[in-house]
């Protein structure tokens, strides 16, 4: 029976615990999301830097896929209809709409990965809660020769999220809500940095390594008795 072994592994225990935390909590730039309900569907990646106000993320970018089943189109998601930083007093968390869609939707393209996002219109002070706040985010979506607007927003504690698109100014009839947007889900949880997921695959092939270093002076000390 070996005595020592045993020890090699137990000891990487916390080691590989160490650096499984390190690499899952590492600050994430890019979140993986999702969209679905009343007939849309979409899936892709956000890019996001912590430069917002109240704590919020800008998001940078955007890439992925985007499907309307009600309306008939779908395509790949083009890129961010950009806004300037909101204009804020410093001293509470209401600000004007910083920019609006080509059909009218407002929009600050701001993300809470927390789910906190606090009121931001002073016009509507009940929405407040989730990953956008009730300006929301605005992407474009190409499909063939037309390019469509997709603002998503959420209304907080009142249900969930809301998605409006448009083709031009045209903005297409939503079931729900009483007409103002189509009631959907959304998902987005951080991806690892690939600086983490290096440093993890090293620190097992270290790991991997002194294990069997351990083992070899075993078998050679044993054959000298």
């Amino acid at each position: 029976m070996n005595p020592k072994r045993p020890c090699v592994t137990f000891l990487a225990l916390p080691v590989l615990a160490g650096m499984l935390c390190s690499a899952t909590t590492a600050r994430a730039d890019d979140y993986s999301f999702s969209i679905g309900g009343s007939g849309l569907s979409s899936s892709g990646i956000l890019h996001v830097s912590n430069t917002g106000p109240f704590g919020a993320y800008t998001v940078t970018g955007i890439s992925g896929t985007f499907q309307d089943s009600v309306n008939n189109f779908s395509g790949v998601i083009s890129g961010l209809l950009p806004a300037p930083a909101p204009v804020t007093d410093g001293t509470d968390t209401f600000f004007s709409a910083p920019a609006f869609t080509p059909s009218g939707q407002s929009y600050d393209n701001l993300f809470w990965p927390g789910g906190n996002s606090p009121a931001v219109c002073v016009d509507a002070p009940i929405f407040f809660g989730g990953d956008f706040d009730v300006y929301g985010l605005a992407f474009n979506v190409t499909s063939g020769a037309n390019v469509y607007s997709v603002d998503l927003w959420s209304d907080g504690k009142l249900g969930g999220y809301q998605l409006n698109d448009a083709l031009g100014t045209q903005p297409f009839s939503p079931p729900n809500m009483n007409g103002l947007a189509y009631a959907v889900t959304f998902t987005a949880s951080p991806t690892p940095e690939p600086e983490s997921l290096v440093l993890l695959g090293s620190g097992l092939l270290g790991l991997l390594a002194a294990g069997r270093r351990k083992a070899g002076s075993w078998v050679w000390k044993r054959s000298e008795l």
